[in-house]
């Protein structure tokens, strides 16, 4: 008789950590946890846990944390979107010393490309990661013949297009593959002629750290570049401060996820003094910075720190107008959570649904977005429609 798949976050625990032949007490020493947190997510009486919970266990169970969220790619049925394939373009031995695109090759036009990653990112942000994976590939392959034949020229659009297929492939469960796909872009960069668009790719790295579990080196990878381009603040160009900004976000995001309220406060404080500098939130480099997002990480941060008063509060200070969609469905998410942590079931719902409008695809990869739809269902007697809506993203 075929075996089951482990569907949620306990069962695969308790499978990886049979495999290594730990008891339950083992496991919890190893991690740092208490038995009854292994005890009550084995049983499945209890779905969700911290970031910095599976971080824990991740590490003692030698695997990444996707793996025990259920990370995979659940790409909408786009003519050839296939993660795979984003893959391959990033693992890929036409990178390999020598074996550069091949020449003869008719040079792509760049504001075509430009174009496209343009396209990308709004796809991206909007959600509709089959239709970014489709293109990809195409999109690197054309890019790398124009960095070939224009260093300067393609740099930027390169280091664009690596970044994209990073950030999908994340989304997809492969964080290896897209940790070197950020190294590509910070490596392409380097050879471009602006050292904001480069940070901003060393960002993208701290990321895919953060995912990974690796908070120490998310954390130092962010604040080193930001001080690199630290700003002047009388003196500072905006796309500077969003790209300095990003980044000490991205440390206090790390920060928080290790539980070091104190570091993430001190981080949050510094963010918080260059966005009142920018005043409106701005999108630069595809990076977001200003007083909302500073609010966004805020709530978050709180949020994984079990403080979901101080999260709710920094929530107030969010615009949605400053938001691009799948920021906002991420924000109403960390909503969500405070509001079920203060037993507000139905407004937590409600927020949960608001999350989930901005696009079932990106929906539907977020492990966070399960844990929720999972507490909720526990805390209902009764499913709404609305909630049966919200369970269907996860069925078949």
């Amino acid at each position: 008789m075929p075996q089951t798949k482990p569907t949620t976050p306990g069962q695969r625990i308790r499978g990886l950590r049979l495999r290594r032949g730990y008891k339950q007490a083992e496991l919890a020493e190893l991690a740092g946890v208490s038995v009854d947190l292994v005890s009550a997510l084995e049983r499945d009486v209890r779905k969700g846990m911290s970031w910095a919970s599976m971080v824990k266990l991740a590490r003692a169970l030698d695997v990444d944390p996707g793996v025990i969220a259920g990370k995979g790619s659940y790409l909408e049925p786009v003519p050839g979107a296939a993660a795979l394939a984003v893959r391959d373009a990033v693992i890929n031995p036409g990178l390999l010393p020598k074996m550069s695109p091949e020449g003869g090759q008719e040079q792509p036009d760049t504001a075509e490309l430009w174009r496209r990653v343009e396209s990308g990112y709004g796809a991206y942000f909007g959600g509709e990661f089959g239709v970014l994976a489709a293109d990809l590939p195409d999109l690197i392959h054309r890019c790398r013949v124009l960095h070939s034949a224009e260093r300067a020229a393609g740099a930027a659009v390169l280091a664009h297009a690596w970044q994209l297929a990073a950030c999908v492939l994340v989304h997809t469960g492969r964080d290896d593959a897209a940790a070197i796909a950020a190294e590509r872009a910070i490596s392409v960069g380097q050879t471009g002629d602006d050292p904001y668009r480069l940070a901003t790719m060393y960002g993208t790295y701290s990321w895919v750290m953060l995912h990974q579990g690796r908070l120490a080196e998310a954390e130092e990878i962010a604040i080193r570049t930001a001080e690199e381009i630290e700003p002047t603040m009388s003196r500072a160009v905006p796309n500077q401060l969003t790209a300095w900004g990003g980044l000490v976000l991205n440390a206090a995001v790390a920060c928080g996820a290790r539980g070091d309220r104190a570091q993430a406060e001190e981080y949050l404080s510094v963010a918080r003094a260059g966005a009142a500098r920018v005043g409106a939130d701005r999108h630069d480099y595809w990076v977001s910075f200003g007083p909302s997002h500073v609010g966004v990480q805020t709530t978050h941060i709180m949020t994984a720190l079990n403080r979901p008063d101080v999260a709710l509060k920094a929530s107030g200070t969010v615009r949605r107008e400053d938001l691009l969609p799948v920021q906002w469905g991420r924000h109403r998410l960390n909503d969500a959570r405070a509001l079920l942590e203060l037993h507000k079931s139905d407004a937590a719902e409600e927020a949960a649904a608001e999350a989930k409008a901005v696009s079932a695809e990106w929906f539907r990869h977020q492990g966070f977005a399960r844990s929720v739809v999972d507490d909720l269902v526990d805390h209902r007697q009764r499913l709404s429609a609305s909630l049966r809506d919200l369970v269907s993203v996860f069925e078949g």
